[in-house]
């Protein structure tokens, strides 16, 4: 009975041709071995599952071939099997975690010195080099400065920040990237149709995703997909053996939010937590989903995403029910809720709060377009001739509209009748208080008040007040003119009534209480805005 080899050991690369989405590297090497420019020690860094360590061991087939040196290694003769099948006795493999120590470096440098006993190199390959002590790097030093003619080093490193510098200028230095999305999907199609193994596209497109640029780990997912679903390769497949959601369920949710419908985006996420998929995975898909959705609405150019055709065809149906800068607010706060999904005590809540408040997050309109609308406004109101004269012929005490005129606006406070409180008494007499202080006579206008409403008059008892023909001049300090001022339409009708005359308010000499009339441009502004006034800061005194 044959021994089963898996996947990712089976279609291992064995020559640099083979080896995917690292061109920049191989055309080097095939390179510097047909010019006979091989140096004495290499560094090769990058992710994992990039192909390191596949074309460290290319490398030294082609140094050490019947044919060779040779870019392009037989794979036939003694020294290429032997390599491939790790029995090779001039090409050393070493552990970098488990082979650390100083006396492990110092048995390597010993047998650096003798000639290779089949190849015509000896070639030392370290995996993770990063794990060596400080120690070991110092006894490495010294023979990488001076190796003889016959030994190459090649260390490969997922990090390579932790190597010393001193080493790292003894090597030169090969910078593996990750696997482009479309040449890692391409090669699992190959692999898959070489097996004659059925699949779907939506199905390789799933594994390319989750294998994150590592070929390696493409080939172990499959692998681990395979052995659940046997020879049929589907999407619904790929979701149930690794544990992943459902794609459709990121159209969804991101419909419901796009289309103001919270409660079925509510409904989702619930359904979501009662999977058990991990809530911030979920959300950073989601973010990356409104990021495609995005550029596709930006550029139009479907080639600049990593997404099959049919998920392109119902995302571009999806960006023409929203705008722009909608998807960029969007994506500011579902980007801001993803940092309280990782460090919040509820991810749930968090999710959930941040999917609201993008759903009722209205329409953005640009400064521009609302400047260019309140200008217009502008220049209309100007050039209507006829609207001041109607304003005009509004009857006194009212206020002129678009309708017609209306009354003036009173406090919302109960107001006495006259027949309440009685007619003036002779004493009550306008004449009589005109320029004179509280002190001389003016108290019957505070106990009418007092009358009218009790908390109204109580900040006049630290007022001195002096009436000059139809303006009440009121001196009072800080907090007493403050309470006057905010009441000021309270006190002036109850003016109206003691005085039955209109009556202005003045407080401490600075400007009259007279309601101004709206500047029509504000109104207008006002309302296309739906805001509201809160502080008008203009001079009533200039």
């Amino acid at each position: 009975m044959s021994s089963y080899l898996v996947i990712a050991r089976k279609w291992r690369p064995s020559l640099f041709e083979e080896i995917v989405g690292q061109g920049h590297v191989t055309r080097t090497l095939r390179n510097a071995i047909s010019s006979g420019r091989v140096a004495h020690a290499y560094l090769f860094s990058g992710p994992r599952g990039v192909g390191k360590t596949t074309a460290a061991r290319i490398l030294a087939k082609g140094l050490n071939c019947a044919d060779g040196p040779t870019p392009v290694p037989c794979n036939e003769c003694a020294s290429c099997k032997g390599i491939a099948g790790g029995s090779s006795v001039d090409v050393f493999e070493i552990d970098g975690a488990s082979n650390n120590s100083v006396d492990n470096v110092r048995e390597l440098t010993d047998s650096v010195r003798y000639v290779p006993t089949q190849g015509k190199y000896k070639v030392y390959i370290i995996d993770e080099v990063h794990m060596l002590s400080t120690a070991a790097f110092n006894a490495l030093l010294k023979t990488l400065e001076e190796p003889p003619p016959h030994a190459v080093f090649i260390f490969a490193t997922t990090e390579v920040h932790k190597i010393p510098l001193t080493i790292l200028s003894r090597c030169q230095r090969f910078d593996f990237k990750r696997i482009p999305f479309r040449e890692l999907q391409g090669h699992l199609k190959k692999i898959v149709e070489e097996e004659g193994i059925k699949y779907e596209d939506k199905a390789v497109f799933q594994l390319a995703r989750e294998a994150d640029g590592s070929l390696r780990d493409g080939q172990s997912l499959l692998e681990q997909v395979l052995a659940y679903s046997g020879k049929d390769l589907k999407e619904s497949d790929v979701s149930d053996a690794l544990g992943l959601m459902d794609r459709s369920v990121l159209y969804d949710l991101l419909t419901a939010v796009i289309q103001k419908d919270p409660k079925t985006a509510l409904n989702i996420v619930e359904k979501i937590y009662d999977f058990g998929y991990d809530l911030k995975r979920g959300c950073s898909e989601l973010l990356e989903h409104v990021r495609d959705l995005t550029v596709l609405k930006s550029t139009g150019a479907a080639s600049l995403l990593d997404l099959p055709d049919s998920e392109i065809e119902r995302l571009g149906a999806l960006a023409e029910a929203v705008e722009l800068p909608r998807l960029h607010m969007i994506f500011s706060i579902i980007s801001r809720g993803y940092e309280e999904v990782v460090k919040g005590a509820s991810p749930r809540f968090s999710l959930e709060m941040s999917l609201l408040k993008a759903a009722e997050f209205d329409d953005i309109k640009p400064v521009e377009e609302l400047i260019s609308r309140i200008e217009g406004l502008r220049q209309k109101i100007e050039g209507a001739g006829g609207a001041s004269g109607a304003r005009a012929e509004a009857p006194k005490g009212a206020v002129a509209t678009g309708t017609g005129a209306r009354p003036p606006e009173r406090p919302p406070f109960p107001r006495k009748s006259a027949a309440e409180v009685g007619p003036p008494k002779a004493s009550e007499a306008t004449a009589p208080y005109a320029g004179t202080p509280v002190s001389q006579g003016l108290s019957d206008l505070i106990s009418y008040i007092r009358s009218r409403n009790a908390e109204l008059a109580e900040p006049f008892a630290a007022a001195t007040l002096r009436l000059d023909g139809d303006c009440l001049d009121v001196s009072a300090p800080g907090r007493a003119g403050g309470k006057i001022l905010s009441n000021k339409g309270a006190i002036e009708a109850a003016l109206e009534d003691f005085y039955k005359r209109p009556v202005r308010l003045k407080l401490n000499g600075l400007g009259s209480t007279e309601k101004k009339k709206e500047d029509p441009v504000v109104a207008d502004a006002r309302r296309i805005l739906g805001a509201r006034v809160i502080e008008d800061r203009r001079r009533t005194d200039v």
